[in-house]
């Protein structure tokens, strides 16, 4: 009886330890690496990667003019292998009722949104903006997916006005997480 119940314990324990600590691991930060951003029909636009400390930021301009409004996105997640390629599709979500959520806080989507300068203008037609230091904040994907850091992913921004297709942009990017550094305290603070 003593055996059953110690190799019970033992695999409830490494289940435990596989499950919970193998996921999100709070003593990493995670970010980004944009391999390459890219913009289809009545998309146009320009951009560059630019790294700061750890992280990676995009900057450039975007630009979008359709006749209708703009009145929902298709987001296409394909993920691929660490060197991207061999990409399989993953998920997607449609999203209407773009006003609000393009004004949600703490979102996925949020600090990519709120990097354009200036704001689209709701309802959304047209869109010529300055993308300033735009970035995604995987943290949350990496709760609900442990597994993300472990692909590269492509992720398609679809636009439609009511089932008419206006125009697309990708986003080839890889999620990592890393140990901050923590800083020698200066010799004048042990004084």
């Amino acid at each position: 009886m003593f055996f059953i119940k110690l190799l019970f314990i033992v695999c409830i324990g490494k289940c435990f330890e596989n499950v919970i600590f193998a996921a999100y691991n709070p003593l990493l930060t995670y970010t980004i690496r944009f391999q390459k951003v890219s913009f289809q029909p009545n998309f146009t636009g320009n951009y560059t990667i630019e790294k700061h400390r750890e992280k990676e930021f995009v900057n450039g301009f975007l630009s979008l003019d359709s006749p209708q409004t703009i009145d929902k996105i298709v987001v296409v997640f394909h993920r691929c292998n660490p060197e991207g390629v061999d990409c399989e599709y993953f998920q997607s979500w449609s999203m209407t009722d773009l006003c609000p959520k393009l004004r949600d806080k703490n979102q996925i989507w949020s600090s990519w949104y709120g990097a354009f300068d200036p704001q689209p203008v709701c309802p959304v037609k047209k869109v010529n903006s300055f993308i300033r230091n735009g970035t995604i904040d995987f943290e949350q994907a990496v709760r609900w997916y442990p597994d993300v850091v472990n692909y590269q992913w492509k992720v398609s921004q679809k636009f439609y006005a009511g089932e008419r297709y206006i125009g697309t942009y990708t986003f080839e990017l890889s999620v990592f997480g890393y140990r901050k550094r923590n800083k020698k305290p200066s010799k004048q603070s042990k004084q």
